[in-house]
Order: C-alpha cells, then sequence, then structure tokens
C-alpha cells in the first residue's frame, strides 16, 4: 500500500513539475498604437496602424510575447523569444509585422532597413537577416554569468550591435533588467531551424507590382523599459506609377510602449 501510494505522489509530482514548467507567456511588455496623423488608421483590435499614401498601403502592427510566442509551434526553434527553466517568455527584440500592397502603381520598391527612434532620439535600424545567420551560425547563443544572473552575448546587448544607426554610452548597458537563465537550443538541429524561421520571417524589402502584397517581421534590438513613445519610419518607398513617373515616400508610424512588470 505505501509503495502504491508513494508511486502515485511521485507521478503527479512529475506531472506537476512537466505542467510548471511548460512556456507560459503572458504580455508584460506591449506597444499601443497612437494617432498622430491625419491619413493614419488604428486597429483598436490588433493594436496595428494603416497608412495609405500615392497607391501604397502600409499596415504595422506590433507583437507581444504571447504572438511572438505563437509564431512557431515548438518555442526552441523561435529566434525571436526566451523561455527559463520554468518556463517564463520574454521578448528578446522589439518586433512589428509589416505588411506593404501596392494598390495603384506599376511598381513599388522598398527598402530593407526600417528605423525606431525613440522620445529621447536614440535611433535604432531594423535588423537584417544577416544578423540572425551569424548569431545562429556558430551553434547559437551560450551563456555566461555575471552577478548572479547570466547573460546573452547573442542576441548581442544593443550597445555592440553593428547595424544600429547610433551606439549607446556606457551608461545606457543596463537600461531593463538582465535577462532569466534561459536552456538555449540544445542541438545543432534546433539552431538550423532557429535560422530558417528568421530567414522566412525577417522583411527584407522587395518590388511589388501592381496588386501584389509583401509580408514580414521588422525586428529591432529590444527596447529600453523607459522609452515610451517610439516612432516607426520607412525612409524610402520607391514609387513607379501608371504613367512611369518616378517619387519617394516616407512612411511614419507613431506607437507607445507600455510596461507592466515589476522592478
Amino acid at each position: 500500500m505505501y509503495r502504491k501510494i508513494l508511486g502515485v505522489f511521485a507521478c503527479i509530482t512529475a506531472i506537476s513539475i512537466l505542467v510548471g514548467c511548460a512556456p507560459k507567456p503572458h504580455v508584460e511588455i506591449y506597444m499601443e498604437p497612437v494617432a498622430g496623423k491625419e491619413e493614419a488608421q488604428i486597429d483598436a483590435q490588433t493594436g496595428s496602424i494603416t497608412i495609405e499614401q500615392k497607391g501604397v498601403r502600409i499596415t504595422l502592427e506590433p507583437l507581444d510575447e504571447v504572438e511572438l510566442f505563437e509564431l512557431t509551434e515548438d518555442a526552441r526553434i523561435n529566434p525571436y523569444i526566451g523561455i527559463d527553466r520554468w518556463g517564463n517568455v520574454e521578448p528578446l527584440y522589439t518586433v512589428f509585422g509589416i505588411r506593404i500592397e501596392n494598390t495603384d502603381n506599376q511598381r513599388v520598391i522598398v527598402d530593407p532597413t526600417a528605423i525606431l527612434i525613440d522620445q529621447n532620439g536614440y535611433q535604432y535600424a531594423s535588423l537584417p537577416y544577416d544578423y540572425f545567420r551569424d548569431v545562429y551560425g556558430n551553434g547559437g547563443p551560450q551563456t555566461v554569468s555575471n552577478v548572479g544572473y547570466r547573460y546573452y552575448p547573442y542576441p548581442g546587448s544593443y550597445y555592440h550591435n553593428p547595424y544600429h544607426h547610433y551606439r549607446y554610452p556606457y551608461r545606457y548597458r543596463y537600461a531593463y533588467p538582465p535577462y532569466r537563465v534561459y536552456d538555449y537550443y540544445p542541438d545543432p538541429n534546433a539552431v538550423n531551424h532557429a535560422r530558417t524561421v528568421a530567414r522566412e520571417t525577417v522583411f527584407d524589402g522587395g518590388r511589388l507590382f501592381s496588386g501584389a502584397k509583401r509580408d514580414g517581421l521588422l525586428v529591432f534590438d529590444r527596447l529600453a523599459l523607459g522609452a515610451t513613445d517610439v516612432k516607426v519610419i520607412l525612409p524610402e518607398v520607391l514609387i513607379v506609377n501608371q504613367q512611369k513617373q518616378r517619387s519617394k515616400v516616407k512612411f511614419e508610424f507613431d506607437f507607445r510602449q507600455i510596461v507592466n512588470v515589476e522592478e
């Protein structure tokens, strides 16, 4: 009888541990749209902003922890999140979904680089696929110990990112709390799949003919918790209209970062 009870208890304990360690995404940081321009259309349900100019319609939708987690069925191959040993999910980047539609032009050519500027004037460039190829090219990120926490050399802290247009001074190195402890990509196959996910999802610009659409993700280094008002800019969208006349248009989207975490 004792052995049966002990066996049942052990089984329940094991199940509880497994359930407790299952990934548990919940929203701690999110972006909300700001109605800053007359032509901006806001979808309150998705938090997206749509702007249409000269026959080009662009929609930007911020992705929170839960939405990033749902990008892949297997969290181990998701390049945009970290999961600690207790199943807590944390975003490693600030990510926006982007959709571009050519509604009334012969061609629309979009540069792959977008710019994010916070209220203090600090500027980020969107990360290209090459960044993720480098990150996962050597077996994936590894943890290193630092003052009771563990940090990742990859994804690199923003002040080491070669794709930034502006590098933070040293005093901003710890602008947000340290990452939790993660168990990252335990096998090479997971690393390869994570690299593939990045290749298939990172927005890389493109040439859109009349009626065409293009989707992807604009991925920026994770914003500091103190960054509130931010602006995402597509600085050069080249338009060739039906009369073959060329012009360039800039698209700007205003968001506000909301942080619901206990410090």
